[in-house]
């Protein structure tokens, strides 16, 4: 299999990578300066069997502060673009597995973060948009939603102190690993045949009881 990941550099898009990789299959995941998902995309060989975004920002931002659309650029154009790109092989193999890495704060939110759930939420809607179109085709969308794990991003935009008090409401009693994220988008793509158009949640079940 060919398999495009973005934001394959470290934390989760480097654990799907890997388990891609371990188990013999071929992944491109180009670095920014190969592929500078703040720009419109253009990718210069889409001939993939499997895409998974996982590339993705969450700068913190009260709402009446907000003034750029870099999210959004690179949470959902970004992904939307690679998209276009790579449908045609897909189309033309009747195969494709299409994986969005999505957010638990699609389904719910925290004060600034209005432009992450916004881009979030916006690329769970393509995920259903392209399984309504391109499924009688052979291609399989769906979106993985993790909530905190333990990544750079997450220590960067929380402190120690709220990590605590997070992994005591997640009722696993923990975070969860940038492994097994990658485990089930392994799932969710080569062990796929019927699952589509999905939003998973994978949180060790925060958002059963967040408030």
């Amino acid at each position: 299999m060919k398999i495009l990941v973005t934001g394959g550099s470290r934390g989760i898009g480097k654990a799907i990578k890997d388990i891609f990789i371990s188990r013999g299959h071929n992944v491109y995941s180009p670095t920014r300066q190969e592929l500078n998902l703040t720009q419109s995309v253009k990718l210069t060989n889409p001939e993939f069997d499997i895409v998974i975004n996982n590339a993705g920002i969450n700068p913190l931002k009260p709402f009446l502060e907000i003034s750029d659309y870099e999210t959004m650029r690179v949470n959902y154009f970004a992904p939307l673009e690679i998209i276009q790109q790579c449908l045609p092989y897909m189309i033309s193999n009747g195969y494709g597995r299409i994986l969005n890495i999505g957010s638990i704060w699609i389904n719910i939110s925290k004060p600034q973060r209005s432009t992450y759930s916004a881009s979030k939420s916006a690329l769970h809607a393509l995920t259903k948009s392209i399984t309504a179109e391109y499924a009688p085709h052979g291609i399989l969308c769906n979106t993985l939603s993790p909530g905190y794990i333990g990544t750079d991003l997450t220590y960067q935009n929380n402190s120690k102190e709220q990590l605590n008090l997070i992994a005591q409401n997640i009722p696993v009693g923990r975070l969860g690993t940038p492994e097994e994220i990658g485990q089930v988008s392994y799932q969710l793509t080569i062990e796929n045949t019927f699952i589509t158009g999905q939003n998973i949640i994978i949180d060790g079940g925060y958002s059963c009881i967040a408030n």
